[in-house]
């Protein structure tokens, strides 16, 4: 049955993830206020290692404003159970009435690969003890507008990581052309070390960054006098005190004898930008033992800063570049990524005259799950899609949310009968997939797809002409029962005959 209801929020908040994460916390907390006519909000993120609350922003009194504070939920409380069950809870209390609503969706962090992470927490609402208590219905609605509303958090995370690489690129417009060089280059860091080693003549250059989410300093690229660039990505320093030197110096404890023995050929300068350490840059004569000059050490540090800002932009670079060529839900890369990827393959292909297999798939009857167990469940459904399909590829595959429910799956060296064999995997685990709709009659929904395969050069010469033959087979499919496999080679055959059959029945006549 059709779910139905109003909208849940209006446009001008709705759209707030262009200004930013914290805009858009405080459109949602605002929103969300007036509503219900709440006392406060709050936003809360969870951090499971250490089980604290970390309050981010709260709505007060009509007043929004980033805050900062942790709490650890008690044992039992409502914020304890909603965190435990991910499902709303509410409380009462002399202080007044609560109602914690949950979320946990998952974004990718690019700056780990393609790893993603949870975002994890709960918001507060808040009624002072005057007003009434949040009812069952009401409780319900809330939380379901907010989930509607934190759908868009992860582009509101996008929107903020690039107005900070926006404000970045004013600054490095005014460093020397290094810098500047490095902002767009894939190995910008690289051009950074290989800059500095050249402009000032070190022996060694070291680059260090701070892993925030594992706590450590993991070692990038070291630059040396013969212009020698390696990685040092095999030191990974745990950032606790008395762990090593290096760790000691960016938390900004003494590092010991080290240090003061060798000051005259070695300068650590940890790296921050805007008040938050980002690394350690290590620069030494130890090889030739010849002093820094007072003035080298002068202008390396009047460079710190810029040198910390090309450094955190190539990264936020990143991070912005990955959020745009990936979908969000499935964690496939988006179409215009493929297309890239596409290209280079097929091209690939024809160069070493290698087979190339194009699997396209299309969830059945998907606008029907939409339309009758409503987004969030047609979410689960794609998320576990996409589950499934990267659970199953070559390092060498490459799949793509197509657009909608539209899947392309792109095999390098793979033959028509090699995609079929993948395609009848994907097919037999999705059939086994059961999604949970504890509304629906059946309480849970199964999923089929139906596959269309082309390869290259058997069904197409061209790019075009290869995505048009997996699209026929897919239409064959599609026409003929849905839930299917078929190879464009084999829907030709069938036509063929279906050709031959009618041509011989109409000479009968």
């Amino acid at each position: 049955m059709k779910k139905s209801g109003k909208i849940l929020y209006d446009a001008d908040p709705g759209r707030a993830f262009y200004e930013g994460r914290d805009a858009f916390l405080k459109a949602a907390l605002e929103a969300v206020s007036q509503q219900f006519s709440l006392d406060g909000a709050s936003f809360y993120e969870y951090e499971e290692k250490t089980g604290l609350l970390r309050l981010k922003h709260r709505c007060a009194a009509g007043v929004s404003f980033e805050h900062e504070e942790n709490l650890r939920p008690v044992p039992g409380s409502a914020a304890a159970r909603a965190i435990e069950t991910l499902k709303a809870a509410v409380s009462k209390s002399p202080g007044g009435s609560f109602l914690y609503s949950p979320f946990r969706f998952d974004y990718c962090d690019p700056a780990g690969g393609r790893s993603v992470i949870p975002c994890f927490g709960l918001v507060r609402l808040e009624r002072s003890p005057r007003k009434r208590r949040f009812s069952p219905a009401e409780t319900a609605r809330a939380d379901a507008y907010l989930r509607s509303f934190l759908r868009d958090y992860y582009k509101a995370e996008f929107f903020s990581l690039y107005r900070k690489y926006d404000k970045n690129v004013a600054a490095i417009t005014e460093l020397t052309e290094v810098f500047a060089t490095a902002l767009r280059v894939r190995d910008s860091f690289r051009h950074i070390l290989s800059g500095i080693q050249t402009y000032f003549g070190f022996d060694r250059v070291r680059l260090y960054l701070i892993d925030e989410k594992n706590r450590k300093l993991k070692g990038e690229l070291s630059a040396d006098i013969r212009g020698q660039i390696k990685s040092i990505a095999y030191e990974e320093i745990p950032l606790e005190p008395g762990a090593h030197r290096f760790a000691d110096i960016v938390l900004g404890r003494s590092s010991g004898a080290f240090m003061e023995r060798y000051k005259d050929c070695v300068l650590y300068m940890p790296m921050a930008v805007q008040g938050v350490t980002i690394g350690l840059l290590i620069v030494d004569n130890l090889l030739s033992q010849q002093r820094i000059e007072p003035e080298e050490l002068a202008m390396l540090k009047s460079f710190g800063g810029q040198i910390a800002l090309a450094v955190d932009n190539s990264r936020l670079f990143d991070k912005v570049e990955e959020l745009s060529l990936y979908d969000e839900l499935t964690k496939l890369p988006l179409r215009r990524y493929f297309n890239q990827r596409f290209q280079e393959e097929f091209y690939r292909a024809e160069r070493f005259k290698q087979p190339l297999a194009l699997i396209w798939a299309d969830i059945d009857f998907f606008k029907e799950v939409n339309d009758t167990y409503g987004h969030q469940i047609g979410d689960k459904v794609l998320k576990e899609t996409g589950r499934l399909i990267l659970s199953n590829l070559r390092k060498i595959d490459f799949p793509c949310r197509y657009g909608g429910d539209e899947i392309i799956i792109l095999l390098p060296q793979a033959t028509g009968a090699e995609a079929t064999r993948l395609a009848q995997r994907l097919s037999q685990e999705l059939a086994e997939l059961r999604i949970p709709v504890p509304f629906s009659k059946t309480r849970e929904l199964r999923v089929t797809m139906s596959i269309g395969i082309s390869t290259f050069p058997a069904d197409a010469s061209t790019q075009d002409a290869l995505l048009e033959k997996a699209d026929d087979a897919l239409y064959w499919v599609k026409s003929h029962g849905r839930g299917k496999i078929s190879l464009y080679s084999d829907v030709a055959e069938e036509k063929k005959k279906a050709e031959q059959a009618g041509g011989s029945n109409n000479a009968v006549k």
